[in-house]
């Protein structure tokens, strides 16, 4: 699945073995908004691997949630092969933070996280959405669907492809794309509906329309949509 190189100050990268080649990806915290890892007055900087990471739930956990056989395709040459996914650090921090955060305080908060230009955004909206539509909360299940928006076209048909990828059954994702997309998709069982900013008036109009939790009849949980 992996291999770390490990230091005591840094961690240069957990390397991903392709079939006749391995690349690295850094693994470090970062410190002072850079590279490296922050001090640790009780042991080497780079503890916080077999202590936070590669203990028996966190190993399980990365296997079950974020390990993944993914094929891509080459926009010149045409060809498709398979590339083995393995989070970096920031990515497995933020999504764990923020499904702690929706798990403990359930629906219904805003949310602001900062990443820089090939951070690997689309992996982590994959990694977040699919389990955020899984996840139990104070009162229940947290989400009924999860709604992720994006700003360019780009964006778009590269966070669908990575969610679609990572799904394990075809179903649970659609790509709303007209007004009416967003009702159908939550009345056939859509657990993560992707669509642009530019279309989103529509879509938010529709979130409207649905009832809400507190305001479903006896019987009917209502909805509950994280976006």
């Amino acid at each position: 699945m992996g291999q770390f190189s490990v230091e005591k100050l840094v961690l240069p990268g957990s390397a991903l073995s392709g079939n006749q080649q391995s690349w690295f990806l850094p693994f470090d915290k970062g410190w002072n908004d850079g590279a490296g890892n922050p001090p640790n007055p009780g042991g080497l900087k780079t503890d916080y691997l077999w202590k936070e990471i590669l203990t028996p739930l966190g190993l399980t956990d990365i296997i079950e949630n974020y390990a993944q056989l993914v094929e891509r395709r080459d926009p010149k040459t045409g060809k498709t092969k398979r590339a083995q996914l393995f989070p970096r650090f920031h990515q497995l921090d933020v999504v764990r933070k923020l499904l702690a955060d929706a798990q403990a305080k359930g629906a219904g908060r805003r949310v602001l996280i900062q990443h820089s230009a090939g951070s690997g955004k689309s992996n982590s909206i994959a990694w977040l959405a699919h389990q955020l539509v899984r996840l139990a909360g104070p009162s229940g299940q947290a989400f009924d669907s999860v709604i992720v928006v994006t700003d360019r076209r780009i964006l778009d048909q590269q966070i669908r492809d990575s969610i679609r990828q990572f799904a394990q059954v075809g179903a649970t994702v659609g790509h709303a794309e007209h007004s009416g997309d967003l009702r159908r998709f939550i009345a056939d069982g859509k657990k993560i509906i992707i669509t642009t900013v530019q279309k989103f008036p529509y879509v938010l109009d529709d979130i409207g329309a649905q009832p809400k939790r507190s305001e479903s009849s006896p019987g009917s949980a209502g909805v509950a949509v994280g976006v």
